[in-house]
């Protein structure tokens, strides 16, 4: 039956646009008109983004009708779109049918005109502005043609996920578009989506930056191939070099033990007489270990290390068979070593420490190993390589450092300040890494902070206290700190109730429950004794000294309206409910109570590094 309807619908126009105008909560994806024969009537649809960082609760649009000719003829006014909570990114509408009234309707276009969000603020489109802009972005690819291989390399150089980033990204002085396909806002500093900054982004979808990145990088592939080639042939110089040695002294043996070949052929025959005249036991004892010593010595020979030290080790205390059995797995090394394999090789060593040299190669795998990490830009791990043996005054571990830190700088210049951190945290004493390291995350941490991201942003305050203006933030955050200090690990809000208060909708008594989260996220809950039980206010939330704000955006940037004066925090309480702190401060929720109100909540610690 549902097929039978789905063939009784006629398509009369759909447009994919994607478009959206300045300082617009949404944007328009795709609009579509339908005849449906099942009942005789016309049906509009739209399908919106939300756009803005806030969830979407309802919206209102009006729907203008047109004629084939384009000639207006009807106007759908204030169609409703409710009980949504539609998060940023998030598309919605496209279920939401609005009967067109007039037959002759051949083309639709929406206006927005206002937009409630989960917190209850309404956004109002008074200037009725039309959906003008058009989001639509080039494939990336297609732009940056030859350059992309270089963009792709970037992206993999600071761990960007470069299969996400597929459309040339757009810049305007209201607005951006990242390469994800992301609209973020004039002063959002990184995408809202994909977490790329546009710093970032914007330097290496340039295509002269991205040109002189490419050459650069062309030059150093070239000098590492010359030098891998020049390695190479001194490899195999030195390769020969040792099997010619390794010819001369298997040919010297050959003729010193001619005679034992000689008495090996007769063997057997004796062997033979043995069993005979003495019995079986005297092969196994004498004839038959010798014969399995000589097969493990020619396996050793011929290079096939673990096989020959299996056997040895099952000969016991034959002749020197402990001993070869270290020997096959120092050799093995040996072998390892020279063809550059210094970590495996150096591991072997380390297997055997005590026999021979075995320690001191272990050493000289390992800063050869260091070496090589140092050839490859790993210089973090080879510096730890280098600490651990104790070899800082090796050349190349200076060089390490010197590396190291012209990238930490590289990332601080490219506003990769996690990446920055990282090294510059690493090298510790080096220069002024140390005070480079607390720069990068005073600015991660005033970043999350901006985000509303609390908790982030407080633990990384905590781990540079003294440095600048930080312990006058973490003082100035103190009330933050407290109102969220029993969040979960798992996300769970603190919870917080004001008890004896009056219903917002009938004045009637009531108790409100509010729940804060450490990602700037509140909601307050009323319990009523005539209203029952429901959600008076949701949103962001800021504290800044003793004012409680809500947060929202507005044309792309982060407004802040008072919510209420904190008046008093009285700590080592306990309520009814085995709370042990409380917060005197305005009515957040009834704006017509002009009375103070006491919430009371538990605080775990006041230190920042203890939060979640």
């Amino acid at each position: 039956m549902e097929l039978e309807k789905e063939e009784k619908k006629q398509l009369l126009e759909e447009k994919n646009i994607h478009l959206w105008f300045v300082g617009s909560p949404v944007s328009l994806q795709s609009m579509k008109l339908e005849l449906d024969m099942n009942v005789g009537a016309i049906f509009a649809y739209g399908k919106f983004m939300n756009v803005q960082p806030e969830s979407i609760r309802s919206m209102v649009c009006d729907v203008i009708c047109y004629d084939s000719q384009r000639h207006q003829i009807d106007v759908l006014r204030d169609c409703l779109y409710d009980g949504f909570e539609i998060k940023r990114n998030e598309e919605f509408g496209t279920k939401v049918p609005f009967k067109v009234t007039n037959q002759a309707t051949r083309n639709i276009e929406f206006v927005l005109k206002s937009v409630t969000t989960m917190s209850g603020q309404t956004w109002n489109n008074r200037d009725a502005k039309r959906f003008n802009i058009s989001l639509v972005q080039d494939s990336i690819f297609n732009v940056q043609a030859d350059l992309h291989r270089q963009f792709i390399a970037n992206c993999a150089q600071m761990d960007i996920d470069q299969t996400k980033l597929i459309l040339q990204p757009k810049f305007e002085k209201a607005y951006w578009l990242c390469a994800c396909g992301s609209l973020n806002w004039s002063d959002e500093t990184t995408c809202c989506c994909c977490g790329v900054t546009k710093k970032w982004l914007q330097a290496n979808t340039d295509k002269d930056y991205l040109k002189d990145e490419q050459q650069r990088r062309d030059a150093e592939a070239d000098r590492l191939r010359r030098e891998a080639a020049e390695k190479e042939r001194i490899d195999k110089e030195r390769q020969k070099e040792e099997f010619k040695k390794r010819k001369e002294t298997y040919e010297k043996q050959q003729k010193k033990s001619a005679t034992q070949k000689k008495a090996g052929k007769i063997l057997p025959i004796i062997l033979l007489a043995v069993v005979v005249i003495g019995g079986g036991y005297a092969t196994i004892k004498y004839g038959l270990p010798y014969l399995n010593y000589m097969d493990a010595k020619s396996t050793y020979d011929k290079g096939f290390y673990d096989e020959a030290k299996v056997k040895f080790e099952k000969m016991g205390d034959y002749a020197d068979s402990k001993e070869m059995v270290y020997k096959c797995t120092y050799t093995k090394a040996q072998s390892y070593a020279a063809s550059g394999s210094y970590k495996a090789a150096a591991e072997m060593y380390q297997s055997i420490d005590g026999y021979q040299d075995s320690g001191d190669k272990y050493i000289e795998t390992m800063k050869l190993y260091a070496d090589k990490l140092c050839e490859e830009a790993k210089y973090i791990e080879a510096m730890k390589i280098f600490e651990q043996l104790d070899a800082t005054d090796e050349a190349n571990y200076e060089n390490c450092r010197k590396n190291l830190y012209n990238m930490a700088s590289s990332d601080y210049k490219k506003n990769n300040y996690k990446k920055a951190y990282e090294k510059f945290s690493f090298l510790s004493d080096y220069k002024d890494s140390k005070e480079k390291a607390n720069q990068s995350l005073y600015i991660l941490a005033k970043l999350d902070y901006e985000k509303l991201d609390y908790k982030n942003a407080l633990k990384k305050y905590d781990k540079i206290k003294g440095f600048k203006d930080v312990d006058e933030k973490i003082k100035k955050y103190s009330t933050l700190i407290n109102l969220i200090s029993a969040v979960g690990e798992d996300g769970t809000p603190a919870v917080w109730n004001a008890y004896n208060v009056k219903c917002p909708k009938c004045g009637a008594d009531a108790e409100y429950i509010f729940e804060f989260r450490d990602n700037g996220q509140y909601n307050v809950g009323v319990k009523c004794s005539k209203e029952g039980s429901y959600v008076a206010k949701e949103g962001r939330f800021r504290i800044e000294g003793n004012v409680l704000y809500d947060a929202e955006y507005h044309d792309g940037i982060m407004h802040f309206k008072k919510m209420a004066d904190i008046k008093k925090i009285n700590k080592n309480v306990t309520d009814k409910e085995g709370k042990n702190i409380s917060i005197e401060m305005t009515d957040p929720v009834n704006s017509k109570n002009k009375s103070t109100i006491t919430i009371y909540g538990n605080i775990i610690s006041d230190d920042t590094a203890s939060l979640g």
